[in-house]
């Protein structure tokens, strides 16, 4: 799984973010830069990766997840 923050996140978050990719079995830690969601999925496929975690914070603080398939697809989950 791929975990990743939302673009201008607070070093507090981005720490988090290193912690929980360091705790998952296959978890890869990617900064988000400048990435949108489709340079994440794309570098997800390259990788053989199947899930992205967007970690937020502020008005819609959580997580997001999304779900990549075999064929290419993907779906927030």
């Amino acid at each position: 799984m791929i975990f990743t923050t939302s673009r201008y996140a607070s070093a507090k978050l981005r720490q988090e973010a290193i912690v929980m990719a360091g705790k998952a079995e296959d978890g890869v830690l990617v900064p988000r830069g400048k990435k949108t969601v489709a340079d994440l999925i794309e570098l997800a496929r390259k990788i053989g990766q199947n899930k992205i975690m967007i970690l937020k914070e502020g008005k819609n603080t959580g997580c997001s997840e999304i779900e990549i398939s075999a064929s290419g697809r993907w779906r927030w989950i």
